[in-house]
């Protein structure tokens, strides 16, 4: 009497050197194997897009139907351009801000012209069928980097058949003969679907709820301008709530909607102490622009605030130095308020009229700023 074969079981919460168990699923997926792999939403099952017949199988096994495309896990959002070369900047952009993460995003693009098409060609049909491709980004470490180190791009897909849920622990796995080896890392916390986004020229939609709300994705999507002095207390808050004012003004809308249209607008300091007030003349002297700064609290430059900003306009040339010491890779979308290359004044200590004249100098330097975003005064 034949015994069932049941899948290598590695149990990631015991092993010595999670590398080891990494490098071991590498040589399986290389192989042709099929991996089971955890993410953050639910396990999925990893095979190379190199091994056809890999992918059939696991296309079999999960009864996937015909015309579902199957995704790919990507390891970066850098690589994203190398699969759908037209993809547009801000829809990249939204891309890079969300992963690693649980969003499967559904592109559109010049699919034939990315290296979809130097995938075998029974893979090109059943990961790139038409002119979109389905990716993602898993958060785990793991699987990630068993993303990065396969040769060649990982295939991922739900641990499960068509109308089963979702495999939240691995224990149903091993029982799969189909299955290669199981990544164990216990049961998945909390489990809820990836959301699935489809991006393409005219912008994004969710296409199925999931772990990260539309709400969450329309903030990541959004355009971030941060302004930026030393304590973040009178001049980059004073541009700050100015320009949200300004923008509100030229969208005709409450300054607590720009998000929703799409504008999310920051300040900080690179000398700043977290969570103090701004300075009270300047919180007097712009409300005489519908801005408020009764709610201000500082906040101090960091290299995460300057990877996701679009724009990052410095108020001094100093401070534009510093910023480029700290992230020497934002240099293109780092600049100063004074189109002129001037620096602006520093008001602390001063009275309520020298507020003044740095809030209407700040003001006459955002007029151009919002021009070159597109948002036109009325």
């Amino acid at each position: 009497m034949s015994q069932t074969r049941r899948a290598e079981r590695i149990d990631l919460l015991q092993v010595d050197d999670p590398r080891d168990a990494v490098h071991r699923a590498v040589a399986c997926l290389a192989k042709g194997g099929i991996v089971a792999v955890p993410t953050e939403t639910a396990y999925s099952l990893a095979v190379s897009a190199l091994r056809p017949e890999a992918v059939e199988k696991v296309r079999v096994l999960t009864e996937r139907p015909e015309g579902r495309p199957m995704t790919l896990g990507l390891k970066s959002a850098e690589e994203l351009r190398d699969w759908v070369p037209d993809l547009p900047a801000e829809r990249l952009r939204l891309v890079q801000r969300v992963w690693p993460g649980p969003v499967t995003f559904i592109v559109a693009g010049d699919v034939a012209g990315g290296l979809a098409c130097r995938l075998p060609g029974s893979v090109r049909k059943l990961v790139a069928p038409g002119d979109t491709l389905g990716v993602r980004s898993p958060m785990h470490p793991a699987t990630r980097e068993i993303a990065g180190l396969l040769p060649g791009p990982l295939i991922l897909t739900g641990a499960r058949r068509d109308a089963e849920p979702p495999a939240v622990s691995a224990d149903a796995l091993v029982d799969f003969p189909e299955i290669d080896m199981v990544l164990d890392d216990g049961p998945v916390e909390g489990p809820m679907p990836s959301t699935v986004v489809r991006l393409d020229a005219q912008g994004w939609v969710v296409v199925r709820p999931g772990a990260v709300d539309a709400q969450e994705l329309a903030k990541l999507a959004a355009t971030i301008i941060l302004f930026v002095c030393t304590g973040n207390t009178c001049r980059s808050p004073m541009a700050e709530a100015l320009c949200k004012a300004m923008l509100a003004q030229r969208m005709g809308c409450p300054i607590d909607e720009l998000e929703d249209r799409g504008f999310v607008v920051l300040s900080a300091g690179v000398g700043a102490f977290e969570g103090m007030p701004a300075a009270k003349n300047a919180a007097e002297v712009v409300r005489a622009w519908g801005a408020s700064l009764d709610e201000h609290a500082s906040r101090k430059v960091t290299p995460d605030v300057l990877e996701i900003a679009d724009r990052i306009i410095a108020m001094t040339r100093e401070h534009l130095d510093a910023l480029l010491t700290i992230a020497p890779e934002a240099a293109g979308r780092c600049r100063l308020l004074h189109r002129e290359g001037r620096d602006v004044p520093d008001p602390i200590g001063s009275d309520k009229a020298n507020y003044r004249r740095v809030a209407e100098a700040i003001r006459g330097h955002l007029a151009p700023l919002l021009d070159e975003l597109g948002i036109f005064a009325s």
